[in-house]
């Protein structure tokens, strides 16, 4: 058993050198832990930093290897931890342990991916135009580490983005040092996780300054962590609000550093009548458990239904669904409060119907689903409709004609998602809006729904603004370690110089391009 502390950990050392605290609250009843939880000192968030820095020049000698042993040992030492950390984030989250054993599991196989992926090396990239004669150089590229980066974790994944989560391991696979800043929602499964990576600090070897965990709920000393001139990237996922905020005081440093923010979306769902003729009542359930999954708490829940106008039985047939769904318990406060606004707002919105909710139990902390149906002219007037709603609620808005919904692409921001429901023998009429729709979103589902991140090489979890700061990026799936890489060239450099992964024998065997073919050959 782990004894939570709540301090700052610096370096593998705790640090509680500060005189302000907070706690983490149970969301089902409000009730506070015993344990305070030390807000960091803006000295021990330079020494963080300084740590990090520190660290990363000492990677230069680690191997890709040694740090694919270094991962593998944190999804160990998560293992290990076992009904701990699964009972006391259930008691800081009010998600339930099944569900934060399924998170566990996902987590680990992450981790393992990763360390599977670095270990084969050719995510380097690495290209070589080999000199051919007296007039032209010899350029060789690759991509290398970028450098310490500062995470803030979500509140909704804690596992999966959290502490030990996308952002974090896949810098770690990239060699880059980090310092989290801790979600105050979970304080003490964020504290049992550093626990996790500083024991595999310790038993692999590598510098202590690779990772710190830092307590901090004061907005000045949060912008103090990201203006500290050694960060070079930072990654996210959360709230619009807070990740424009990041964005905006990142780029507003002497040196400006890229924000890998993730800050939600609506991930509307476009139906057509031929799908619904054919399927209603199973497209219809498959609907309202994506809307209401992890009470609605999933960056990719649906929030916005396009179905014909003439569809009122499918209509229904959600509402019906969503009433017989049980009531969930919101996250924390924060969301609580947001999320009633949001229902409060919409219920005030004109032309809005509202086809299901027990709007007296919103202040009670534990919430009703919720479904609300309007039309398009509205949908487009209504920019409180075009925002996300992050609790079980939904709004269905009605079309007549699929032309409909090209007019509606000006109106659709960046999103995570688009979903499209459709039969085959309606390829040639959807196949225009499809293109269209593409252009929208960082991952297009045919018939499915958009919850349920597949954690694998193809998966792309980002999009246009202002679901992302940087739409050519993913934060699920092993091409999120790019986020932490840089291309470097190398003219005209000596072999015995190069990086090994340049030099003319391919040591490692990884795919190279050399002289515009891929190969794993040697260079003659």
């Amino acid at each position: 058993m782990v004894k939570i502390t709540g301090s700052n950990y610096i370096g593998g050392q705790p640090a509680n050198n500060g005189n302000s605290t907070y706690h983490s609250i149970n969301p089902k009843t409000q009730k506070s832990s015993d344990i305070s939880f030390f807000n960091a000192t803006n000295q021990e968030i330079k020494k963080s930093v300084k740590g990090a820095l520190d660290a990363f020049q000492k990677l230069q000698l680690y191997t890709r290897t040694d740090v694919a042993s270094f991962l593998r040992n944190i999804s160990v030492q998560i293992q290990i931890l076992e009904d701990q950390l699964i009972q006391i984030c259930s008691w800081e989250t009010a998600l339930t342990e099944n569900r934060l054993i399924n998170e566990r599991n996902r987590t680990c196989n992450q981790i393992e991916m990763f360390a599977s992926y670095i270990e084969k090396g050719d995510y380097v990239e690495a290209v070589i135009d080999k000199k051919e004669g007296n007039d032209k150089p010899d350029i060789r590229r690759m991509l290398i580490p970028l450098g310490p980066v500062l995470v803030f974790p979500a509140s909704n994944f804690p596992f999966a983005f959290g502490v030990c989560g996308g952002d974090t391991i896949s810098a770690f696979a990239a060699g880059c040092p980090v310092v989290v800043k801790a979600h105050p929602s979970h304080p003490q499964t964020s504290e049992l996780f550093a626990h996790a990576i500083n024991q595999a600090i310790k038993k692999t070897g590598f510098p202590k300054g690779m990772f710190s965990l830092i307590h901090e709920t004061k907005p000045e000393m949060i912008k103090e962590m990201i203006m500290q001139p050694e960060f070079e990237a930072i990654g996210f996922t959360g709230s619009y609000h807070a990740g424009r905020m990041i964005y905006d005081l990142a780029s507003s440093r002497r040196k400006p550093i890229p924000v890998f923010a993730e800050m939600g979306s609506i991930n509307p769902v476009f139906i057509t009548k031929k799908a619904i003729q054919k399927r209603a009542e199973s497209l219809a359930l498959m609907l309202v458990d994506s809307i209401t999954l992890g009470v609605g708490q999933f960056c990719t829940k649906p929030g916005i239904l396009f179905i014909p106008e003439t569809a009122n039985a499918f209509v229904s047939t959600i509402a019906d669904n969503i009433k017989d769904k049980n009531m969930g318990v919101l996250l924390n406060k924060s969301i609580s409060k947001n999320y009633i606004d949001c229902i409060q707002k919409t219920l005030k919105t004109k032309q809005v119907k509202l086809l299901a909710e027990d709007t007296e139990k919103l202040d009670e902390g534990i919430y009703d689903n919720t479904l609300f149906i309007t039309n398009l002219a509205t949908y487009k007037r209504e920019k409180e409709l075009q925002v996300e709603h992050f609790g079980p609620t939904a709004i269905i808005v009605t079309y007549k004609k699929l032309k409909d919904l090209i007019d509606l692409m000006p109106y659709l921001e960046g999103q995570l998602t688009g979903t499209i429901h459709f039969e085959n023998s309606e390829i040639s009429e959807i196949k225009p809006f499809i293109e269209l729709l593409k252009h929208k979103v960082g991952r297009l589902i045919i018939n499915g729904v958009p919850t349920g991140v597949e954690v694998c090489y193809a998966m792309q979890h980002g999009g246009p603004y202002p679901a992302t700061t940087a739409v050519y990026s993913t934060s699920v799936g092993i091409y999120a370690i790019k986020r932490f890489l840089r291309p470097v060239a190398f003219q005209d450099m000596p072999n015995e110089l190069l990086p090994t992964a340049l030099q003319n024998k391919n040591q490692g065997n990884i795919m190279r391009v050399v002289n515009q073919e891929y190969t794993r050959k040697d260079v003659i």
